[in-house]
């Protein structure tokens, strides 16, 4: 076996460590949105009309936890994604990686205030949070897309099947979008939360490969 062998096994079996430890990161995050889910609590005696209410009342967590765990979720599928193509990595990317983490673990956080203050006068600021982290975390995607396509570095042999630049666009247009949305939370904070679902629908659709003609 050949140095240069060794080297690419070495690095390819570094991406996949990188992607599991990835993978777990992601678990957890997704697991902590649920602490918002909570149970409502009463002074005295309840049926289940008061309860079915008392649920209804705290459907500010309900659409946080939905909308934050949609956007972790197809931030996982793009994630798995983009290593299907991705032969091995280097330490740029992995620093990439890891403020990809970064933010995504602060998706928790925002949806917390989201829940708590979505109807309160602090809506816009806590809507406008949510929409920051999550442009965030598409430009970072962008940004770990760019190094790792740019004259195929990191991708697998052949690369001729990846979808190079729509995907690049695409990830520049959803921080884009995220941003403006952020902007929008200040006067119309609710369509901005409406936006932000449809990027979910949107970054899903994502396409890494050519479709292979038969």
């Amino acid at each position: 076996m050949t140095i240069t062998k060794r080297m690419a096994d070495f690095q390819e079996n570094e991406t996949v460590r990188m992607e599991a430890f990835s993978d777990g990161v992601f678990a957890i995050d997704i697991t902590l949105l649920t602490f918002e889910l909570k149970l409502p609590v009463f002074k005295e005696e309840h049926t289940s009309r008061s309860l079915f209410f008392a649920m209804l009342h705290q459907w500010p967590s309900y659409v946080a936890f939905l909308l934050s765990f949609a956007t972790i979720f197809v931030i996982w599928v793009n994630h798995h994604r983009m290593y299907s193509v991705i032969r091995r990595s280097d330490a740029r990317f992995m620093y990439y990686n890891g403020l990809l983490l970064l933010l995504t673990s602060l998706i928790p956080f925002t949806t917390n205030i989201l829940a708590r203050y979505i109807q309160t006068s602090a809506t816009e600021l806590a809507t406008a949070l949510s929409m920051l982290v999550f442009g965030a975390t598409t430009g970072t995607f962008y940004l770990m897309w760019n190094y790792a396509t740019q004259d195929y570095y990191l991708l697998k042999r052949p690369a001729a099947d990846v979808r190079i630049h729509s995907v690049r666009n695409g990830l520049i247009l959803s921080s884009s979008i995220y941003s403006v949305s952020a902007l929008l939370a200040a006067v119309a904070p609710y369509v901005s939360l409406f936006i932000g679902l449809l990027m979910v629908v949107y970054l899903s659709r994502l396409k890494y490969h050519r479709e292979k003609v038969v």
